[in-house]
């Protein structure tokens, strides 16, 4: 499953302790030999199972010496090197074994996860493709290929590969969970079509684990400290964390202890060992499975559990629909519905979803002043001055996932770039630093008409260079129907407007509600038209953005989005009446309903 990073996605690397596929290999010598070589290829596979994976190494170098056509031992070698972090090793080590096994679909599926964990999508791309040309069967191979699509911003070709992948494994709720996601991004259906396939994958999810829900043991007593839990793969460097640090800072522990379950693969950062000191207690939950986890949480008597993921990568939404918690929520992290009732609540605000937007949610809507509070990196540069002055044209920027960047969005900003002629565009694509990559981004914008010298690419950045690339923007265009949420604040901060499109849906609503809190509401357009002659009239006559340059990062201060303090106040009043409700509507039941029920 893919993931967000920076509101990017993120492909992880497959299961270190993953066995080689079993495959047939050249004879060997004599019996002997195979003989030695199955015991080293045991050796091997318990190396790999325990993590050591630089003896793994050792161990499949030593086989290949033997027979190098022994397929398990080339798969073997690049894998663990691709599970010990040593990436350009992995590569070249699958190189060679292609090399020698040339065509072979296994080698080809760890050849493509290589590419795209190394943020080579079109290599990846080629690479899954003649997998699935020399085996369409072979399992995994149509939503890696749908994965790679999205990154490079082909939307359509995208589903359909999820499509192909859904058919061959009906009533798979992993692969329907990321064809959900990826339908966010691009606009093929409309808002109420969008949240009935939500509510359908979440009513089967639900019925499938119906059995494993039991009573809860928690205290009724509407007016005690609550214990609210936090379910989420994202803390560490990523949006999310973000968020959610901007609440804890100020959150008031006499009221309420915080717990954190990390269901993340990945290793901790400066992030994470960060937030750690926010919260009472931290369960690493990346091995446990939905049950596992579903009991840990009941062991610890949560009161509120919040899921800060939806249907991005690595979620939990089949631990939810067993219910381990009395109130559960969903909050930032996915800016759409889960499709579960088993979750109560949704925090929201009247901006993200004004009334009437109760119809296209499984969850009960709670609104608060504001959903998010933002936290700037504390290594923003100053603003400085607007590019166009020392560039002598107006730099034109989107640091949004590219996967958001759908036609009729090329449609438009293609548009704005013919209509200023002096202008460029700037985007960050996954693999944008590989001159293929690159070709294929810009060649969208050459069949619109728009020279491909004004279109620059950069890939994925760590949050010093990112910020800077910021910085080099005059004018930043928010994709739609899905905005920037994060990425659309960071830009503010760096003090460079937005131009919008309002939509029907909270993702399309983000942006626009920030730039209201700014006082720039003239910034959100009504149309298609209206986004593209508002942003082409800006690079035609930019003599705004300086003023604009200089004012932002003081209107976000003002604007409520920093005030820290209130944000945690009206995040922990809707915890204690979510909370006050339950205890009114499920007063304690007798000990007969605390005994355990046998899970199924």
């Amino acid at each position: 499953m893919i993931r967000w990073r920076f509101g990017r996605r993120e492909t992880p690397r497959p299961s270190p302790a993953a066995s080689a596929p079993p495959a047939a290999s050249a004879p060997a010598a004599d019996a002997a030999a195979r003989a030695q070589v199955d015991a080293m290829l045991a050796r091997g596979r318990r190396q790999m199972q325990d993590r050591r994976y630089e003896a793994a190494i050792a161990t499949f170098e030593a086989i290949l010496a033997i027979d190098p056509l022994q397929l398990e031992a080339n798969y073997g070698r690049a894998n663990a090197s691709f599970a010990a972090g040593r990436f350009d090793d992995a590569k070249a080590a699958c190189g060679a074994a292609l090399a020698r096994l040339a065509g072979q679909p296994d080698l080809l599926m760890l050849a493509g996860a290589i590419d795209a964990h190394r943020h080579e999508p079109l290599e990846a791309l080629a690479h899954f493709e003649t997998a699935r040309a020399a085996n369409p069967t072979l399992a995994g191979i149509d939503e890696r290929i749908g994965e790679q699509l999205a990154f490079l911003g082909r939307g359509r070709e995208s589903i359909a590969a999820y499509d192909r992948a859904i058919g061959r494994q009906p009533g798979n709720l992993v692969l329907e969970s990321c064809r959900l996601f990826l339908l966010n991004h691009f606009g093929l259906l409309d808002r109420a079509a969008l949240a009935e396939e939500h509510r359908r994958w979440g009513e089967r999810l639900e019925a499938s684990v119906a059995a494993m829900r039991r009573p809860h043991h928690n205290d009724r007593d509407p007016e005690r400290r609550l214990r609210v839990g936090f379910v989420s793969p994202d803390l560490r460097n990523h949006p999310v964390a973000y968020w959610l640090e901007s609440y804890l800072v100020a959150h008031d522990p006499a009221r309420y202890e915080a717990h954190a379950f990390d269901v993340s693969p990945y290793a901790e950062d400066d992030v994470t060992r960060r937030l750690r000191t926010r919260f009472e207690r931290w369960y690493r939950c990346a091995s446990m499975s939905h049950d596992e986890l579903a009991d840990t949480v009941r062991g610890q008597r949560i009161d509120v559990l919040i899921d800060l993921a939806g249907h991005t990568g690595h979620h939990r939404l089949a631990t939810f629909a067993r219910k381990p918690a009395p109130v559960q929520v969903s909050w930032f992290g996915y800016m759409n519905t889960t499709g579960l009732a088993t979750i109560d609540w949704r925090l929201t605000d009247a901006a993200h979803d004004p009334p009437g937007s109760e119809a296209y949610y499984a969850e009960k809507l709670w609104r608060l002043p504001s959903v998010a509070a933002f936290t700037p990196d504390p290594r923003s540069p100053e603003p400085g001055d607007p590019p166009f002055l020392r560039n002598g044209h107006v730099t034109f920027a989107s640091a949004n996932n590219y996967a958001k960047v759908n036609e009729p969005v090329k449609d438009a900003w293609a548009a704005i770039l013919r209509g200023a002629p002096a202008s460029r565009l700037r985007l960050i694509v996954r693999g944008g630093d590989e001159a293929r990559v690159a070709e294929a981004v810009r060649a969208d914008y050459v069949a619109r008409g728009v020279d491909a010298g004004r279109i620059d690419i950069l890939p994925f950045l760590p949050i010093e260079r990112f910020l800077a690339f910021l910085a080099e923007a005059d004018v930043a265009l928010d994709p739609f129907p899905y905005g920037g949420g994060t990425t659309t604040l960071h830009t503010l901060w760096m003090g460079v407007p937005i131009v919008a499109l309002k939509g029907d849906s909270e993702m399309a609503r983000a942006t626009p509600a920030a730039l209201a809190g700014l006082g720039l509401p003239q910034f959100a357009c009504g149309s298609v038209d209206a986004y593209v002659d508002f942003a082409t009239a800006l690079a035609r006559d930019p003599a705004a953005l300086p003023t604009l340059r200089a004012t932002l990062r003081e209107r976000l201060r003002a604007s409520g989005a920093m005030d820290y303090r209130s944000f945690a106040r009206s995040v922990e009043d809707a915890f204690r009446g979510m909370w006050r409700a339950f205890c009114e509507a499920s007063p304690t039941p007798p000990p007969s309903a605390f005994t355990s029920s046998p899970r199924a």
